[in-house]
């Protein structure tokens, strides 16, 4: 048996470590560690439930947009608040843009490497990193899509323009006519959803036309490859998956709707089966293995035994679950009845089918997610009405619990907030990557990731490309899950109370 041990995994948002054991040339088991202490939930007890947004959006540099909607959604439902139809239409371009930056960054930054013809020796020259063209390009689209943002959320990272209560951007002719002017640009360097066919036969004749969309070669590329390094081979996990819904719509749906997979069906999501367990995390057992908006603050035990990571262990109804795009496409799948989540039927054609997860199965469904947003995103932009109305009062309640669901680009985002004579008494946020990259639960069972690794094949052993593959198709970030480090190497009791 050979072990090894990845620590920190490069290549993705803040510090993962992996250990693997490899027999035969298959990894044979797994563990995640989440190394470093995430203390918001802390921070913002005994503050001003309006401060929770704010302040939680700083858990992430990258989803800040999503941790300050899913907080503010959680102090709205808390206080029995809707927002008004232009803030909902708002809040979903924010939440566009913010996930076509993220899937770029993924593509060309994070995961793309990985088959490059400079790291892997593929044909795939164009994203090469640093250097490629294909990389080049991304860079530049990636901060016209930072343009966008700002021009509705007022500022990049961090946005500023979603209060309680709505949003504080009202729809103009001028900012409609400038986000629409640089959409264009980065729509036509994608290309056009029906031009993936065509692009898949440029691709497999090693032709390039730019004018069918620059990014859908890339990609087709990027998956043809690892179909062809048998990615669709490994990287199973748990084969279930979860989604919280995101995008409201009009009628109260979600475009892209909530759920829970359990590897032959879809079901309505019910918040309430939510647990964490933490039997192999860094906390006191008290701190975890009930409802999630039942749990008590959390309580940091640094010499438990059997512990390995500070990362939590979120399950449904005690199954662990995959989060992330994948996740989310197959929903659209099963709870929308349509192919709207499989354009061209991609994953059943080269993955094994539309419900089934490996390591292709995720680059595929992030791609399709691209273009189905991409696509929306052109249609909403066009219901924006000028000068419509985008806010309503909040005023914060004395006593209360609410419960804010949303998705990252990563996955399922949940908040929860109980407050007590005005102020934040207990708050809870369980974060995609908790999901994915969660440790044993009391039952032994492996998170996803974990989960995953398992018979992912392996022969060289300095370069481990088709574990770090697989744990980037997953596209983990630790910022998000965990956040305090002690360089010196001391361990500290931490205690953190209210805040007044």
């Amino acid at each position: 048996m050979v072990e090894i041990v990845i620590d920190p995994v490069n290549r993705i948002e803040g510090h993962l470590g992996v250990t693997v054991n490899i027999e035969n040339n298959q990894v044979t088991d797994a563990k995640t560690h989440a190394n470093m202490f995430r203390g918001f939930e802390l921070i913002v007890r005994g503050r001003d439930p309006r401060d929770a947004p704010v302040l939680l959006q700083r858990i992430c540099g990258v989803c800040h947009t999503e941790h300050r909607i899913c907080s503010l959604r959680a102090i709205e439902n808390a206080a029995g608040v809707t927002v008004p139809d232009g803030a909902r239409k708002i809040r979903n371009i924010i939440e566009v843009v913010t996930t076509l930056y993220s899937h770029a960054i993924w593509f060309y930054a994070l995961a793309g490497p990985d088959f490059s013809k400079s790291f892997a020796g593929t044909n795939l020259e164009r994203i090469n990193f640093l250097t490629g063209a294909g990389y080049k390009e991304a860079v530049r689209m990636q901060r016209t899509l930072h343009e966008v943002l700002a021009i509705f959320g007022a500022k990049v990272p961090h946005h500023m323009t979603t209060v309680p209560g709505g949003v504080t951007v009202k729809p103009s002719a001028d900012n409609i006519g400038r986000a629409l002017t640089r959409l264009v640009e980065v729509s036509n360097w994608i290309g056009a959803t029906e031009n993936v066919p065509a692009v898949i036969d440029n691709v497999v004749d090693g032709k390039f036309d730019p004018s069918l969309g620059s990014a859908l070669h890339d990609i087709v590329g990027m998956v043809l490859v690892a179909k062809e390094i048998g990615a669709d081979k490994w990287g199973q996990g748990p084969n279930k998956f979860i989604s919280y819904g995101v995008y409201d719509m009009a009628d109260g749906s979600s475009f892209e709707p909530a759920g829970f997979f359990d590897g032959k069906k879809a079901h309505p999501l019910d918040e309430k089966k939510i647990t964490e367990d933490v039997k192999h995390s860094w906390y006191t057992d008290d701190s975890g293995g009930m409802y999630v908006g039942d749990a008590p603050p959390l309580k940091p035990a640094l010499d438990k035994s059997g512990a390995y990571s500070w990362a939590k262990s979120p399950r449904y109804e005690g199954h662990a679950a995959e989060a992330g795009p994948l996740a989310r496409m197959v929903m659209m799948n099963e709870i929308k009845g349509s192919a709207l989540g499989d354009p061209f039927d991609l994953r059943k054609k080269l993955a094994g089918g539309a419900t089934v997860a490996n390591t292709l199965a995720r680059i595929i469904a992030r791609a399709q997610e691209t273009l189905i947003l991409r696509d929306a995103l052109v249609e909403w932009m066009g219901e924006l009405v000028p000068g419509e109305k985008v806010s309503v009062p909040y005023k914060v309640p004395d006593n209360a619990f609410g419960v804010g669901l949303w998705e990252a680009p990563r996955g399922a985002l949940g908040h929860w907030v109980s407050i007590k004579d005005g102020k934040i008494d207990r708050y809870q946020v369980i974060t995609p990557t908790a999901w994915n990259v969660s440790p044993r639960d009391d039952k032994g069972q492996m998170g996803p990731i974990e989960q995953a690794l398992i018979g992912v094949p392996e022969t060289d052993f300095k370069k481990p490309l088709n574990v770090v593959r697989t744990i980037r198709s997953f596209d983990p970030c630790l910022a998000c899950t965990v956040h305090v480090a002690t360089p010196s190497g001391k361990r500290y009791q931490l205690e953190v109370g209210p805040v007044r």
